[in-house]
C-alpha cells in the first residue's frame, strides 16, 4: 500500500518539521478478506518483505551539493521569484537581495531544498558586498530559523536569529574582523538545530534551537523544513559556495 504519513521527531515528542513522505507498507489479507496494513495497523521505518524481488535495490541518496543537484527539480522557491535576481553555475550560487524580508509574504530572494531527515550537518561557504545572506531553516515567514553574514556600520558580522510567530531575536552575533565571508554550519537533530561557523581556522559556536517551533503542530502546515539560502538588501548580492547537505 502506497500512503502518506509523518515521522515525529521522538517516541514520546509528538513533533514533526519535516514534511509528509510516501511511504511504501506491506498488507496482508486474512481469510475473511479483510486486510491488515503494516505492524499491527502502523507504518514501521523499515519493514522486512519478500515481497519485493531481490534485483530491486533502493539507493539511498545521503548527500546533497550543489554539483549532484538539479536547480530545477531538486530546488525551490516562495511563490513568484524574480529571475533575475539568481544566477546559477554549476559549483557556485549568485543571489541579488532586494526589500522582500524572509518574514514577508511575498518572494524574497531565496532558494531552497527540503530538509530529508533528521541528522544532518548543512554547510556553506558565504560571502556578500553588503545587506544580509545567508541560511535559513524556514517553515513558513513566521517560523524560521536564520544563520547569516550581515554588513552594518560596523562592519561584517555573523548572526543567529530566531523568528517564532511574533518573536524576532537575534540570538547571538560574532564580527568578522577582515573578512566578508565565512563558512555556515548548521548541525540537525531529532529536537535541535546548533549554529555554528567555521573562521581564521576555528569553528565558533553561536548556540541552538529547538526543532518543535518550526513543526506542523506549532506553526501549521504539512510541507516541513526547508533549508534556504537566501539575500536580503536592495542591490546587493551574495555568493554561495560549496553547499553541502549530509544526512547520518
Amino acid at each position: 500500500m502506497l500512503h502518506l504519513g509523518f515521522r515525529q521527531s521522538g517516541q514520546w515528542s509528538t513533533y514533526h518539521h519535516l514534511g509528509r513522505e510516501v511511504f511504501l507498507t506491506p498488507v496482508t489479507f486474512g481469510e475473511d478478506g479483510w486486510f491488515t496494513a503494516g505492524h499491527k495497523g502502523t507504518t514501521l521505518t523499515c519493514f522486512e518483505t519478500d515481497r519485493i524481488p531481490s534485483d530491486v535495490v533502493q539507493k539511498e541518496k545521503r548527500s546533497y551539493t550543489f554539483e549532484n543537484t538539479e536547480w530545477d527539480k531538486d530546488w525551490c522557491y516562495l511563490r513568484q521569484p524574480n529571475s533575475k535576481n539568481y544566477l546559477f553555475e554549476q559549483n557556485r550560487l549568485k543571489l541579488k537581495g532586494t526589500e522582500i524580508r524572509l518574514d514577508q509574504p511575498d518572494s524574497p530572494t531565496f532558494i531552497g531544498i527540503r530538509q530529508k531527515d533528521f541528522n544532518a550537518v548543512i554547510s556553506c561557504d558565504v560571502s556578500l558586498t553588503n545587506g544580509e545572506a545567508g541560511i535559513t531553516l524556514y517553515m513558513d515567514e513566521d517560523h524560521h530559523y536564520d544563520l547569516a553574514i550581515r554588513k552594518d556600520e560596523s562592519g561584517y558580522k555573523v548572526i543567529e536569529r530566531l523568528n517564532i510567530g511574533d518573536i524576532k531575536s537575534i540570538e547571538n552575533e560574532v564580527d568578522l574582523v577582515s573578512d566578508n565571508h565565512a563558512e555556515l554550519i548548521i548541525r540537525a537533530s531529532h529536537d535541535r538545530y546548533t549554529f555554528l561557523i567555521h573562521t581564521d581556522g576555528k569553528e565558533i559556536l553561536l548556540g541552538t534551537a529547538q526543532t518543535k517551533y518550526l513543526s506542523s503542530e506549532i506553526a501549521g502546515g504539512f510541507t516541513g523544513v526547508i533549508i534556504g539560502l537566501y539575500a536580503y538588501g536592495e542591490g546587493f548580492s551574495a555568493e554561495f559556495s560549496k553547499f553541502k547537505c549530509d544526512y547520518f
